[in-house]
C-alpha cells in the first residue's frame, strides 16, 4: 500500500490571544525549548519563561507580549521540528511572521528577537500616543465593510480601515475610536448582526501605527535577510516571500491589513493537508478550520499538546 507523505504547515501565533500560565513540563523535558528561553534571557536581560510560567500581568503589555510570544513560538518549533517531516510551508500572523522567518532560516533568532523587542516598544508607544479601537465583524461581505470604512473616512476625516482578514466570515476593523464606533453603527444599520469590540491597547495594522513603522524601518534596513529554506507566506501579500522582498514587505506590515485568509488559500495551493499552530493560543487553527478542509489541525503550547500532535502526525 502506498503511503502518502504529510504536507505540513506551521502557523505562528500573533498577539491578542488569551494569556494563561504555562506549566513547566516542556521546559524540563526539552533541551532545545529550554535553551531558546535561556538564550533570550541572555540577550534581553528578562526571564520570559518566568513571565509565562507565572502568567505575569506584564504579558498583557505589547512591549512584553511580543518578545514573549516570539520566543515561545520559536522554542516550540525547535522542540517539535525534528520529530516530524520538514514543513512544506510556514505562516505567521503579524509578529508571528518573524517566528516563521526564523523557522525558515531567513532571519537569525537573535536578530529577530532584537527586532521584536523594538517593535513591541514602538507599537506600545504609538498606542499610547494615538489611542485606537478594533472590532471583529462577523460577515462575509468584505466589500460592504471596506465601503463603510471608506465612507466614514471621507465624511469625517477620521481613520478606520480593515486591519485583519482572518477568515471568510470574520474581518477586523481598526482605527480612531470615534471612527470605529461610527463604522460599527453603520454596519449594524446595513444588516450586519454580530460585531464584537476587541479589548486591545491600540489599532494595530492601521495608519495609527505610522509613527512606530517610521521609527522601526531603520532597524529593518540593517538586517540581511536570506532566502527561506521553507516557503514562508507573507500575511501582507498572501504570497510566498523571496529574500529580496522580506525587508520591504515587513516595513509595510505594521500599517497594512493582515490577509490571513489569503495565506490559508496559498497553503491550499501549496498542497498543505495538516497545520500545527505554535504559540499561546489556537485562533489560527480555528481560522483554518473555518476556511479549509484539511486532514489535521493541531495547536501546541505545552508538553501535553505537543505529544498529542506528535502522536497523531506520526501514527
Amino acid at each position: 500500500m502506498e503511503v502518502t507523505a504529510i504536507k505540513l504547515a506551521y502557523l505562528f501565533s500573533g498577539q491578542g490571544g488569551k494569556i494563561e500560565p504555562l506549566d513547566q513540563s516542556l521546559y524540563l523535558e526539552s533541551s532545545s525549548f529550554r535553551e531558546t528561553f535561556d538564550q533570550a534571557k541572555s540577550l534581553l536581560g528578562v526571564d520570559l519563561w518566568n513571565l509565562w510560567q507565572s502568567g505575569d500581568k506584564r504579558l498583557a503589555e505589547t512591549r512584553f507580549a511580543q518578545p514573549a510570544i516570539f520566543v515561545l513560538s520559536t522554542a516550540l518549533y525547535r522542540a517539535i521540528k525534528n520529530e516530524l517531516p520538514q514543513a512544506s510551508a510556514l505562516v505567521g500572523l503579524s509578529l508571528g511572521e518573524y517566528s516563521a522567518l526564523v523557522a525558515g532560516d531567513a532571519l537569525d533568532f537573535s536578530e529577530g528577537l532584537k527586532l521584536i523587542e523594538k517593535r513591541g516598544q514602538l507599537m506600545q508607544q504609538a498606542s499610547e500616543e494615538f489611542p485606537g479601537a478594533m472590532a471583529a465583524v462577523m460577515s462575509q461581505d468584505t466589500k460592504l465593510i471596506e465601503d463603510v470604512c471608506q465612507d466614514v473616512f471621507q465624511s469625517s476625516g477620521q481613520k478606520v480601515q480593515i486591519a485583519n482578514y482572518n477568515y471568510p466570515k470574520q474581518t477586523v476593523i481598526g482605527g480612531q475610536v470615534d471612527a470605529v464606533k461610527t463604522a460599527v453603527e453603520a454596519l449594524h444599520q446595513a444588516g450586519v448582526q454580530r460585531i464584537v469590540d476587541l479589548p486591545v491597547s491600540g489599532a494595530f495594522h492601521t495608519p495609527l501605527m505610522e509613527s512606530a513603522n517610521r521609527q522601526f524601518l531603520p532597524d529593518l534596513e540593517k538586517i540581511q535577510f536570506k532566502d527561506p529554506i521553507i516557503p514562508v507566506v507573507s500575511n501582507t501579500t498572501g504570497k510566498v516571500f523571496t529574500d529580496s522582498s522580506i525587508g520591504e514587505t515587513l516595513s509595510k506590515q505594521m500599517i497594512s491589513s493582515t490577509r490571513f485568509t489569503d495565506c490559508l488559500f496559498e497553503l491550499r495551493d501549496l498542497g498543505v493537508d495538516s497545520v500545527v499552530e505554535l504559540g499561546p493560543g489556537h485562533s489560527l487553527v480555528s481560522f483554518a478550520k473555518k476556511t479549509l478542509k484539511l486532514d489535521g489541525y493541531y495547536a501546541v503550547n505545552d508538553s501535553a499538546s505537543l505529544k498529542k500532535a506528535l502522536a497523531a502526525l506520526t501514527a
